[in-house]
């Protein structure tokens, strides 16, 4: 017999893998953020950080001249000394998805190119961003399928350990330190 907390439990994970679907379908723009921050390639460590911190994002696209040549996450400037250029720092070529696509299509592309954050351009031009957290919280992703760092609870740059089977998956920082 089926107990009534097993029954709750079944039938909100159906609705949770049913919304999963029917948001699926979504368009990457009704997700992304639209309020970007980004950076010219000569932007400082330490102006980075701040705007970073002050706007709560992790990811940073870098133009240069209106064009963008790059992306950085906060993860990435760590180690980085304050009077550095951002530039040198950033990731390029630059995983990219088109305005047009479904958040599936979003979902797949992340997890394909082992990113956490898709520029989205529209006719070439950047318009927007969509994270991992974006697809989680519009239930694209279930927060149980995204991995989390056993040993800080971070989200960002969390990679399966040898054996994996992930129950002990850390984030590049935790691997680092455990060096």
């Amino acid at each position: 017999m089926i107990s009534s907390q097993e029954r709750s439990e079944g039938i909100r994970a159906e609705d949770e893998a049913a919304a999963r679907r029917r948001n699926g379908d979504r368009r990457v723009t009704e997700l992304m953020s639209w309020a970007l921050l980004t950076a010219p390639a000569t932007m400082s460590i330490r102006e980075v950080r701040a705007h970073a911190t002050a706007r709560g994002v992790h990811h940073i696209p870098v133009l240069d001249g209106g064009v963008m040549v790059g992306i950085v996450c906060v993860c990435d400037l760590r180690d980085a000394k304050d009077a550095e250029p951002v530039g040198p720092y950033m990731h390029s070529p630059v995983t990219t998805i088109n305005a047009n696509a479904s958040s599936n299509e979003a979902l797949a592309t992340l997890r394909r190119h082992d990113v956490g954050a898709l520029p989205v351009l529209y006719h070439g031009f950047l318009i927007g961003i969509v994270t991992t957290g974006d697809l989680v919280r519009a239930h694209v992703l279930g927060e149980d399928e995204r991995l989390v760092c056993s040993s800080c609870g971070g989200h960002h740059h969390v990679r399966p350990n040898d054996d994996g089977d992930g129950s002990r998956a850390l984030c590049l920082a935790c691997q680092k330190a455990a060096r």
